[in-house]
């Protein structure tokens, strides 16, 4: 059972930490950014990528409670400055990001193109500027192009429409193959509350929250702090919980907008009607998400879940499932297809974090290599059969405790090295 699951007392979490969708608290829709209501949104291109949506605007009609985390990098971006600023009093309206630019190690004109980003949309949307969150996303140490920017922002804010959410998820993608975004519904009490959510992130992965961002969106009645204290446990055990490279960015941000349009009875307390159907959701959108982006990883053949049960905490379970994540012979062994178990223990003895080989198991795609101390019988040419999967499954129990936490990571490819050798890598 996961960290949420434990805290909570519920019964609606896998025992890897995943929700079970077979607990009915919520249902997966069709639908994007702006399918709860009260959202519209625009992805347009200003001219700071050469030939794709470089910049996006998400409105809430109302005034909606946020919850924001923000990167931990000590070079931290100016917009995740900015961002923690508007946010401080627990409401926003507006989201505007960009994408090819990072606006990270800017300086003082870096903060000011920042402020002056929520200042634009405030006058287009006619809102405050304090209300505004402002991301950005792509190479580092060259300031915006404030004009284009300034255009984008007055042709994204006469767009608006709840129709095209595609395009808002396309317009902060960098290196990502493909949009990433997901929907849900839930019942509290007698309303139907939408949740949806969309992130990008491809390289340079590998969060601690308090180059990935993450918004999502809710009708939900909700108040700001129980809204923050949410998403911040979702967070650690979805985005702070994969890794692509092991290389932490300067601009990663996760925001949730709740504007109370669905009607519900406001939820104040994880004892309120609908906290857990709630929790469950978000926790299911963030996870859903995080592992697109361990999927997406650049230049990434295969999605690897690695489940670390036995310990004697979550976060024991987690330092060693980050540890095997970040072990690129781990990786570029998984890109070959082969059963090399035995970087998995040494990813694992590396890791810093007590534990006795002779309790714990290492299972790779349902085979157990290593088994309390000896190494296990398997066959070998089932083995490497089961390496061509498209998703490996890598578990270890340590033996030693009730912990567990999940982790996902990708392959390490030939394409990631292509990819981030060049100049613009």
């Amino acid at each position: 059972m996961g960290p949420v699951a434990e805290h909570l007392g519920h019964s609606s979490f896998s025992d890897r930490g995943v929700y079970d969708m077979s607990a009915g608290l919520f249902e997966v829709i069709d639908g994007g950014i702006t399918t709860p209501e009260g959202f519209c949104g625009a992805g347009v291109h200003c001219g700071i990528k050469p030939d794709s949506l470089d910049l996006m605007l998400l409105h809430s009609e109302p005034r909606a409670a946020v919850a924001v985390t923000v990167t931990t990098n000590s070079f931290r971006a100016a917009p995740t400055y900015v961002t923690q600023e508007h946010t401080a009093d627990g409401w926003a309206h507006a989201v505007v990001a960009n994408s090819g630019n990072a606006n990270a190690a800017t300086g003082e004109p870096g903060m000011a193109n920042a402020r002056l980003m929520a200042e634009l949309v405030a006058l287009a949307l006619d809102i405050r500027a304090r209300d505004v969150i402002v991301c950005s996303t792509g190479k580092i140490g060259e300031q915006l192009p404030m004009d284009r920017i300034e255009a984008g922002i007055a042709q994204a804010a006469g767009q608006l429409t709840r129709d095209d959410p595609e395009s808002v998820a396309r317009a902060i993608m960098t290196t990502d193959t493909f949009p990433k975004m997901v929907a849900v519904q839930f019942p509290v009490g007698d309303a139907t509350v939408k949740m949806a959510g969309i992130t990008k992130g491809a390289g340079m992965i590998c969060p601690e929250m308090a180059t990935m961002l993450c918004f999502i969106t809710t009708d939900l009645a909700i108040t700001p702090d129980i809204l923050q204290t949410s998403l911040q446990q979702t967070v650690r055990q979805s985005f702070n919980c994969i890794s692509v490279d092991g290389c932490m960015s300067t601009n990663d941000t996760v925001a949730i907008l709740a504007n109370g349009v669905a009607a519900n009875k406001e939820i104040v307390s994880a004892r309120s009607e609908g906290y857990e159907a709630f929790l469950a959701a978000l926790t299911y959108v963030t996870q859903e998400l995080a592992k697109m982006i361990a999927r997406d990883g650049e230049g990434a053949t295969k999605l690897v879940e690695i489940t670390v049960a036995g310990a004697r905490d979550w976060e024991q379970a987690r330092q060693i499932g980050r540890a095997i994540a970040n072990y690129d012979l781990l990786k570029t062994a998984i890109f070959g297809e082969d059963f090399n178990w035995g970087r998995i223990a040494a990813a694992i003895g590396a890791a810093d974090a007590e534990f006795d080989p002779t309790t714990m198991s290492i299972t790779i795609a349902g085979i157990t290599a290593w088994d309390r101390g000896s190494v296990a019988e398997f066959d070998r040419a089932e083995a490497k059969s089961a390496m061509q999967a498209d998703e490996i499954t890598i578990e270890v129990d340590l033996g030693t405790g009730d912990a567990q936490a999940s982790v996902w990571t990708c392959d390490l490819t030939y394409d990631y090295i292509k990819e981030n050798a060049g100049p613009d890598g």
